[in-house]
């Protein structure tokens, strides 16, 4: 039973330690294998991890996976410059980041003149100065990064490790000694002799020339010149085996052990530490590393683990729950104690083994320090606290907490208050008379004011008589709070104020009122939690915000309050609403207690330099296809309208638990002002429309915010909203308005054509209509014309037939006169008359004015008719016989015959053809 006992006890003070905040990383968080084998890390301040399934990397937000080629375990890893070197089953070379971002392979030993080994695997990786070299169980591959060639140092036995001591190499071969390589000589320092097969695992710079060799299952050495000499440390664990060790920049010595997980010892102050499983993931160290901001990380058979030994945070974690929540803390000389739900805990000096106080057992509210002593308000009364004991000097109703009031206490019980006179124990507190409510929250203004705060009844201010027995008035300033728990009363500066989650009031005694208009209330912009404000004796003011505290001080130089925050999330300080405390152990030193122990820390708050952020990765994608990586190195990335998904990883190299970064982002064309903070890095955006646009990113980390990393890109337009597009469409555009014109100008011209033809036709058939009549007029007038030119030329031609007829008559009866002289000279006078040429010419003039042209016509058609044969045609045309055409030509009948039908020959007529209608046609 007595070993049980010890057993508990010794895992009690193993595990309820106050370390620096530590991060576990199982295989399922960064998904790749269990172990890893060693860690470095690059330029860029990401991690690179030799894992069981190949190279992992963390760059603070995420993690990635690289295979070598043969896909088999990497070894070792050693970041270089800009680039990752890494040894693996068969294969070691390098790694550098593409202009997607992403980590790609070459191989070297491909340059190697000697072939690898059967089975040879590259466990350790040194570099100095242009050279890398690579350490096998029988060879080292020194790469020369200028030249590009290997050479091989083969050893006689198993090389069991490789280390850098300054410009040195040094490695150990089993049963020959310890070898060291410098200006390019090999020579053997520490002969095995002296080292007796010892397995040396870590070689380190100690002080002056001197060098700390620590051993696999013996110990420590030092190493001066070809001298080896143990080393005595206190506490060194002698029994384990260690298989890692790393001696970091401030002389603590870290060793990572098979089974009995990892050792942190300080050799200047001989303080240590040990974490063991389930405070790191497994007990068998395999690596370890320190980062640029002194965080250790720890590869492990099973995961990851990372200290933030730098920390200002330190974290009593009890695992057990052998401690239970802590709901109030006090400092007192070398005694720090813990009031918890289990009772009031103790650690002394700088053990932080906290031991239960006998007799405590149960709630414990507050712990209040009243005249140079420790009074507990406990469930079960009150507790008197000297040094780790306790005695319980008031059975009864639970106390809040415990006031020094006049020449006694005052006690804020679940059911009224109380006072202790003279503070004489042997006596029970009387309770003060006409006042019975909850009084957890207690301030007292002077000898005869108290204010009491309760969390459904709202603010009361009481004024107590002088003998301190009853309550003479109880003003209750009815405050609208609604939360239930969390109301506070509370005094900062003398002056009066209580607290909700919303807002801080202050009281104005003049007009006996509580104020919102008040300058802590002003000052503070973060929201909070609670209402519960906690003033400590160092005069600071304290609420409970989201993820951080925040606290408040008079500033010495100005009159005015100076607001600061502590950034510390809610999972280590998660508490019932309403009881969050935080107290002051030390000088700017505070302890906020939780459900699972409590916080450790120191203001001004000191980190390491604000990191950068950056862009690590960009990709995108079609609607609901695979995202594709993108140019990093791109001014402006230039995308197709169906690649209009994007998606952007980002981090800040800073690898902390308590102050974790947070970024927020914004894309310029697309959404006006910054995201909320997010912790995730990265950020996607889905089916953005054609534009411009840059994306920014900031980071914020221990309150501060970092630089603004950004990027440009461009979605195009849809094919048919292109620039060309909208050019033909305007073309289009022009030739529709064209052949628009084109068609309505046709149209309308038809329209008009077939208007104005039919206007033109209508036109021609009035002037036709009009010629017509005046044709028809003509006609008539010239009808009448040739009628009355046809009866003049009748009347004439008959007039010359009947003087002819006549004057033949008497010619012929002349001729039969007998006075032939006579006769004669009469018949002379009548030839003369009815000579031919004087007929024809009289013939001649009637005939043209009845018949124009006509004989110039004939004459045209027939130019060998003679002068006799128009006369003919004349007489013909007028339808004379040829009985009445003889007188006229003074001929006989049948001489007219014969004229007529000689002139059909000259006219050349058929035989069947009239004579008198062919010239008719004329």
């Amino acid at each position: 039973m007595r070993l049980l006992a010890l057993f508990f006890f010794f895992s009690f003070s193993l595990f309820a330690q106050e370390l620096p905040p530590i991060t576990n990383f199982d295989p399922g968080i960064y998904e790749a294998g269990n172990q890893n084998w060693m860690i470095s890390q690059g330029s860029n301040k990401h991690i690179y991890i030799a894992n069981s399934l190949g190279l992992l990397s963390f760059n603070g937000a995420q993690w990635k996976l690289n295979r070598v080629p043969n896909a088999s375990a990497v070894r070792s890893v050693l970041a270089q410059d800009d680039r990752i070197y890494t040894g693996s089953y068969m294969d070691f070379g390098y790694w550098d980041h593409n202009k997607k971002g992403e980590l790609s392979y070459t191989s070297l030993t491909g340059l190697s003149k000697e072939n690898l080994l059967d089975g040879e695997q590259f466990w350790h990786i040194a570099a100095l100065e242009e050279y890398i070299v690579f350490q096998s169980l029988r060879r080292l591959y020194s790469y020369n990064k200028k030249t590009k060639q290997i050479s091989t140092i083969s050893a006689s036995d198993i090389i069991s490790n490789l280390f850098r001591v300054g410009n040195k190499l040094y490695y150990q071969v089993a049963s020959d000694g310890l070898y060291v390589i410098d200006n390019g000589v090999i020579e053997r320092v520490i002969s095995n002799a002296k080292i007796q097969d010892r397995p040396i695992i870590g070689l380190f710079p100690f002080e002056e020339n001197k060098i700390l060799a620590v051993t696999r299952d013996d110990g420590l050495f030092t190493i001066e010149g070809n001298s080896w000499e143990p080393y005595g440390f206190k506490n060194y664990p002698i029994d384990e085996s260690i298989f890692i060790a790393q001696l970091l920049e401030d002389k603590t010595l870290v060793l990572g052990t098979i089974g009995d997980g990892l050792h942190v010892y300080n050799l200047e102050d001989s303080s240590n530490y040990q974490l063991l499983q389930p405070v790191i993931n497994n007990n068998t160290v395999l690596s370890i590393m320190e980062d640029k901001a002194g965080n250790i990380w720890g590869g492990l058979d099973n995961g990851l683990v990372l200290i933030n030994r730098k920390s200002p945070f330190r974290l009593f974690t009890d695992i057990y729950g052998k401690v239970g929540t802590v709901y109030c803390s006090y400092q007192f000389g070398d005694y720090l104690y813990l009031g918890t739900n289990q009772g009031v805990y103790v650690s002394t000096g700088n053990s932080k083994d906290y031991e239960f106080i006998p007799g405590t057992s149960g709630q414990v509210w507050s712990i209040n320090e009243i005249n140079g002593k420790l009074f507990a308000g406990h469930d079960r009364g009150v507790f008197a606290i000297e040094g780790s004991k306790a005695k319980h000097i008031f059975d009864g109703p639970g106390v809040w907490e415990i006031k020094a009031f006049k020449n006694g206490f005052l006690q804020g019980h679940y059911n009224g208050i109380s006072f202790w006179k003279d503070g004489d124990f042997k006596k029970d507190p009387e309770y003060l008379a006409n006042f019975d409510l909850s009084s957890r929250s207690l301030v007292v203004e002077n000898d005869s004011v108290v204010w009491v705060g309760h969390d459904h009844k709202g603010i009361f201010r009481l004024k107590i008589d002088a003998e301190v027995r009853e309550v003479k008035s109880a003003e209750n300033y009815n405050v609208s709070y609604n939360a239930g728990v969390g109301l506070k009363v509370f005094s900062f500066n003398d002056f009066i104020y209580y607290s909700t989650e919303d807002e801080i009031y202050k009281y104005n005694a003049p007009k006996n009122r509580f104020l919102e208009e008040n300058n802590l209330n002003q000052r503070i912009e973060e929201p909070r939690i609670t209402g519960m404000s906690r003033v400590l004796p160092d005069n600071t003011w304290w609420g409970f915000g989201e993820e951080n505290l925040i606290y408040a001080t008079k500033d010495a130089f100005q009159d005015r309050l100076s607001i600061k925050s502590v950034y510390i999330p809610l999972e280590y300080r998660a508490i019932s609403k309403g009881f969050e405390n935080i107290s002051l152990i030390g000088e700017r030193e505070y302890l906020v207690g939780s459900n699972l122990g409590y916080t450790v820390f120191s203001t001004p708050l000191v980190f390491s330099e604000l990191e950068k952020i950056k862009i690590n990765k960009i990709s995108t994608a079609e609607l609901e296809n695979t995202y594709q990586d993108r140019n990093l190195q791109l001014e402006n990335l230039e995308l197709p309208n169906q690649v209009n998904n994007i998606n952007f990883e980002f981090s800040i190299p800073v690898y902390s638990k308590l102050t974790k970064p947070v970024y927020s982002y914004s894309i310029k064309g697309y959404s006006n002002g910054w995201s909320d903070w997010q912790a995730h890095g990265s950020a996607t955006f889905e089916n953005l429309p054609p534009g411009d646009y840059i994306f920014q990113v900031r980071g914020k980390f221990n309150n501060k915010i970092t630089n603004i990393a950004s990027y440009s890109f461009s979605i195009a337009q849809p094919w048919y909203a292109t620039t060309t597009a909208i050019i033909v469409y305007f073309l289009l555009f022009l030739l529709v308005i064209f052949i628009l014109h084109k068609v309505y100008t046709g149209y309308f011209r038809k329209q008009q054509s077939r208007l104005m033809e039919r206007n033109r036709k209508q036109l021609e058939i009035k002037q036709l209509e009009a010629q017509q009549e005046i044709i028809t007029l003509q006609n008539q007038q010239l009808e009448l014309d040739m009628a009355s030119k046809n009866r003049e030329l009748a009347a004439s031609t008959m007039n010359l037939i009947k003087k002819n007829e006549f004057l033949n008559d008497l010619k012929k009866k002349l001729s039969a006169a007998n006075n032939e002289a006579d006769i004669q000279r009469v018949i002379s006078i009548i030839n003369k008359n009815i000579a031919e040429k004087d007929n024809w010419k009289l013939f001649k003039e009637a005939f043209d004015n009845a018949d124009k042209d006509f004989l110039q016509s004939v004459k045209k058609v027939h130019p060998n008719l003679t002068s006799n044969d128009l006369k003919l045609c004349a007489y013909l045309r007028l339808n004379l016989s040829s009985k009445e055409i003889a007188p006229l030509l003074n001929i006989s009948v049948r001489s007219v015959e014969i004229k007529r039908y000689r002139l059909r020959k000259k006219m050349e007529l058929d035989h069947d053809q009239g004579l008198v209608e062919y010239i008719l046609k004329f």
